[in-house]
Protein backbone atom coordinates (compact mmCIF):
# COMPACT_ATOMS: atom_id res chain seq x y z
CA UNK A 1 0.00 0.00 0.00
CA UNK A 2 1.58 3.26 -1.09
CA UNK A 3 0.46 6.51 -2.61
CA UNK A 4 2.55 9.49 -3.74
CA UNK A 5 2.64 12.26 -1.12
CA UNK A 6 0.23 15.08 -1.84
CA UNK A 7 -0.07 18.39 0.00
CA UNK A 8 -3.46 20.05 -0.50
CA UNK A 9 -3.89 23.64 0.75
CA UNK A 10 -7.17 24.20 2.60
CA UNK A 11 -8.01 27.87 2.10
CA UNK A 12 -10.24 29.73 4.57
CA UNK A 13 -9.76 26.96 7.13
CA UNK A 14 -12.32 27.34 9.96
CA UNK A 15 -11.31 28.09 13.53
CA UNK A 16 -11.40 24.81 15.45
CA UNK A 17 -11.03 24.80 19.26
CA UNK A 18 -8.57 22.08 20.27
CA UNK A 19 -7.17 20.56 23.42
CA UNK A 20 -3.66 19.24 22.78
CA UNK A 21 -2.48 16.64 25.28
CA UNK A 22 1.11 15.44 25.58
CA UNK A 23 1.19 11.91 26.95
CA UNK A 24 4.91 12.24 27.84
CA UNK A 25 5.28 8.78 26.32
CA UNK A 26 8.35 8.52 24.05
CA UNK A 27 7.62 7.08 20.63
CA UNK A 28 9.40 5.85 17.53
CA UNK A 29 7.88 6.58 14.14
CA UNK A 30 10.10 3.88 12.64
CA UNK A 31 8.75 1.29 15.08
CA UNK A 32 5.12 2.23 14.44
CA UNK A 33 5.58 2.13 10.67
CA UNK A 34 7.20 -1.29 11.05
CA UNK A 35 4.15 -2.50 13.00
CA UNK A 36 1.86 -1.57 10.14
CA UNK A 37 4.26 -3.13 7.66
CA UNK A 38 4.26 -6.40 9.56
CA UNK A 39 0.47 -6.35 9.82
CA UNK A 40 0.23 -5.82 6.08
CA UNK A 41 2.43 -8.84 5.43
CA UNK A 42 0.23 -11.09 7.56
CA UNK A 43 -3.16 -9.55 6.68
CA UNK A 44 -2.69 -7.62 3.42
CA UNK A 45 -6.36 -7.31 2.46
CA UNK A 46 -7.55 -6.21 5.90
CA UNK A 47 -4.69 -3.76 6.32
CA UNK A 48 -5.29 -2.31 2.86
CA UNK A 49 -8.98 -1.85 3.69
CA UNK A 50 -8.10 -0.03 6.92
CA UNK A 51 -5.67 2.28 5.12
CA UNK A 52 -8.19 2.97 2.38
CA UNK A 53 -10.81 3.76 5.02
CA UNK A 54 -8.43 6.25 6.68
CA UNK A 55 -7.94 7.89 3.28
CA UNK A 56 -11.69 8.16 2.74
CA UNK A 57 -12.27 9.62 6.21
CA UNK A 58 -9.56 12.22 5.57
CA UNK A 59 -11.09 13.21 2.24
CA UNK A 60 -14.57 13.43 3.79
CA UNK A 61 -13.28 15.65 6.61
CA UNK A 62 -11.47 17.94 4.17
CA UNK A 63 -14.59 18.23 2.01
CA UNK A 64 -16.69 19.05 5.07
CA UNK A 65 -14.55 21.84 6.51
CA UNK A 66 -14.04 23.48 3.11
CA UNK A 67 -17.74 23.41 2.30
CA UNK A 68 -19.49 26.79 2.19
CA UNK A 69 -22.23 25.29 4.36
CA UNK A 70 -19.84 24.33 7.18
CA UNK A 71 -20.14 26.46 10.32
CA UNK A 72 -17.67 25.72 13.10
CA UNK A 73 -20.06 27.29 15.61
CA UNK A 74 -22.93 25.04 14.59
CA UNK A 75 -23.25 21.93 16.74
CA UNK A 76 -24.28 19.46 14.01
CA UNK A 77 -21.34 20.34 11.75
CA UNK A 78 -18.86 20.16 14.60
CA UNK A 79 -20.29 16.81 15.69
CA UNK A 80 -19.97 15.48 12.15
CA UNK A 81 -16.29 16.45 12.02
CA UNK A 82 -15.72 15.12 15.52
CA UNK A 83 -17.25 11.77 14.62
CA UNK A 84 -14.87 11.46 11.70
CA UNK A 85 -11.97 12.14 14.07
CA UNK A 86 -13.21 9.33 16.31
CA UNK A 87 -13.52 6.98 13.34
CA UNK A 88 -10.00 7.90 12.23
CA UNK A 89 -8.67 7.13 15.70
CA UNK A 90 -10.49 3.79 15.80
CA UNK A 91 -8.96 2.79 12.47
CA UNK A 92 -5.49 3.70 13.76
CA UNK A 93 -6.14 1.61 16.87
CA UNK A 94 -7.03 -1.29 14.58
CA UNK A 95 -3.65 -0.85 12.88
CA UNK A 96 -2.00 -1.23 16.28
CA UNK A 97 -0.37 2.21 16.52
CA UNK A 98 -2.09 3.54 19.64
CA UNK A 99 -0.79 3.30 23.22
CA UNK A 100 -2.46 2.92 26.65
CA UNK A 101 -1.53 6.51 27.52
CA UNK A 102 -3.29 7.73 24.38
CA UNK A 103 -6.31 5.56 25.08
CA UNK A 104 -6.50 6.94 28.61
CA UNK A 105 -6.75 10.47 27.21
CA UNK A 106 -9.60 9.36 24.98
CA UNK A 107 -11.34 7.68 27.92
CA UNK A 108 -11.10 10.81 30.09
CA UNK A 109 -12.40 13.03 27.29
CA UNK A 110 -15.25 10.65 26.48
CA UNK A 111 -16.19 10.48 30.16
CA UNK A 112 -16.21 14.28 30.39
CA UNK A 113 -18.32 14.46 27.23
CA UNK A 114 -16.59 17.56 25.90
CA UNK A 115 -15.32 16.49 22.48
CA UNK A 116 -13.73 13.95 20.14
CA UNK A 117 -10.16 12.67 20.42
CA UNK A 118 -7.60 11.10 18.11
CA UNK A 119 -3.90 10.34 18.24
CA UNK A 120 -1.48 12.42 16.19
CA UNK A 121 1.45 11.57 13.96
CA UNK A 122 2.55 7.95 13.81
CA UNK A 123 1.04 7.14 17.20
CA UNK A 124 2.73 4.97 19.80
CA UNK A 125 2.79 7.86 22.27
CA UNK A 126 3.36 11.55 21.75
CA UNK A 127 0.27 13.76 21.61
CA UNK A 128 -3.47 13.43 21.25
CA UNK A 129 -5.80 16.16 20.02
CA UNK A 130 -9.38 16.75 21.07
CA UNK A 131 -11.86 18.78 19.04
CA UNK A 132 -13.89 20.59 21.67
CA UNK A 133 -17.65 20.84 21.39
CA UNK A 134 -19.12 24.32 20.82
CA UNK A 135 -19.91 26.15 24.06
CA UNK A 136 -18.27 23.44 26.16
CA UNK A 137 -18.74 23.96 29.89
CA UNK A 138 -15.73 25.69 31.42
CA UNK A 139 -16.25 23.79 34.65
CA UNK A 140 -16.17 20.41 32.88
CA UNK A 141 -13.11 21.45 30.88
CA UNK A 142 -11.28 22.55 34.04
CA UNK A 143 -12.21 19.24 35.71
CA UNK A 144 -10.81 17.30 32.75
CA UNK A 145 -7.62 19.33 32.77
CA UNK A 146 -7.19 18.65 36.48
CA UNK A 147 -7.65 14.92 35.87
CA UNK A 148 -5.01 15.08 33.13
CA UNK A 149 -2.64 16.92 35.46
CA UNK A 150 -3.19 14.31 38.17
CA UNK A 151 -2.21 11.53 35.76
CA UNK A 152 0.95 13.25 34.52
CA UNK A 153 -0.24 14.63 31.21
CA UNK A 154 0.55 18.10 29.88
CA UNK A 155 -2.22 19.95 28.08
CA UNK A 156 -2.59 23.06 25.94
CA UNK A 157 -5.74 24.83 24.79
CA UNK A 158 -5.35 26.23 21.30
CA UNK A 159 -7.18 27.07 18.08
CA UNK A 160 -6.47 25.57 14.67
CA UNK A 161 -7.08 27.86 11.71
CA UNK A 162 -8.36 31.44 11.76
CA UNK A 163 -6.63 34.71 11.02
CA UNK A 164 -2.88 34.75 10.52
CA UNK A 165 -0.34 37.46 11.27
CA UNK A 166 -1.86 40.84 12.12
CA UNK A 167 -0.54 44.38 12.25
CA UNK A 168 -1.89 47.44 14.00
CA UNK A 169 -3.89 49.40 11.42
CA UNK A 170 -3.51 51.79 9.65
CA UNK A 171 0.05 50.69 8.92
CA UNK A 172 2.17 53.28 7.12
CA UNK A 173 5.76 52.81 6.02
CA UNK A 174 8.03 55.82 6.63
CA UNK A 175 11.58 54.98 5.65
CA UNK A 176 12.65 58.19 3.97
CA UNK A 177 12.60 56.71 0.45
CA UNK A 178 9.29 54.97 -0.37
CA UNK A 179 6.98 57.80 0.66
CA UNK A 180 4.10 59.57 -1.00
CA UNK A 181 3.21 63.27 -0.81
CA UNK A 182 1.72 62.74 2.65
CA UNK A 183 4.94 61.30 4.02
CA UNK A 184 4.19 57.60 4.00
CA UNK A 185 3.13 54.53 2.01
CA UNK A 186 0.34 52.22 3.14
CA UNK A 187 1.56 48.69 3.89
CA UNK A 188 -0.65 46.37 1.87
CA UNK A 189 -0.77 42.59 1.61
CA UNK A 190 1.75 42.50 -1.25
CA UNK A 191 4.36 44.46 0.72
CA UNK A 192 3.78 42.24 3.74
CA UNK A 193 4.16 38.98 1.78
CA UNK A 194 7.32 40.28 0.09
CA UNK A 195 9.04 41.13 3.39
CA UNK A 196 12.09 38.86 3.75
CA UNK A 197 12.41 37.01 7.05
CA UNK A 198 11.70 38.20 10.57
CA UNK A 199 13.96 41.23 10.13
CA UNK A 200 12.07 42.30 7.03
CA UNK A 201 8.71 42.02 8.79
CA UNK A 202 10.04 43.92 11.81
CA UNK A 203 11.34 46.76 9.62
CA UNK A 204 8.02 46.89 7.79
CA UNK A 205 5.50 46.69 10.63
CA UNK A 206 7.52 46.41 13.83
CA UNK A 207 6.09 48.01 16.95
CA UNK A 208 9.38 49.81 17.55
CA UNK A 209 9.39 51.59 14.19
CA UNK A 210 8.23 55.15 13.59
CA UNK A 211 5.19 54.26 11.55
CA UNK A 212 2.65 56.58 13.11
CA UNK A 213 -0.39 55.77 15.24
CA UNK A 214 -2.19 52.49 14.64
CA UNK A 215 -5.75 52.31 15.80
CA UNK A 216 -6.78 48.72 15.13
CA UNK A 217 -5.59 45.32 13.93
CA UNK A 218 -5.56 44.35 10.25
CA UNK A 219 -5.56 40.68 9.18
CA UNK A 220 -5.05 39.18 5.75
CA UNK A 221 -6.12 35.78 4.52
CA UNK A 222 -4.33 34.52 1.42
CA UNK A 223 -6.92 33.25 -1.06
CA UNK A 224 -6.37 30.12 -3.07
CA UNK A 225 -6.01 31.82 -6.45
Amino acid sequence: YSKPPVVTPLWNFPELPLLLVDTKQPKSTKAEVAKVGNLKEVHPEVTGALLNAIDQVTISAANLITSEKYDEDEEAGQAHLGKMMSINHGLLVALGVSHPRLERVRELVDHAGIGWTKLTGAGGGGCAITLLKPDVSKARLRKLEQDLDDEGYEKFETTLGGDGVGVLWPAVLKNGTDEDDEGGVEIDQEKFLNAVGNDGVERLVGVHGKDGERESWKFWRVDGH
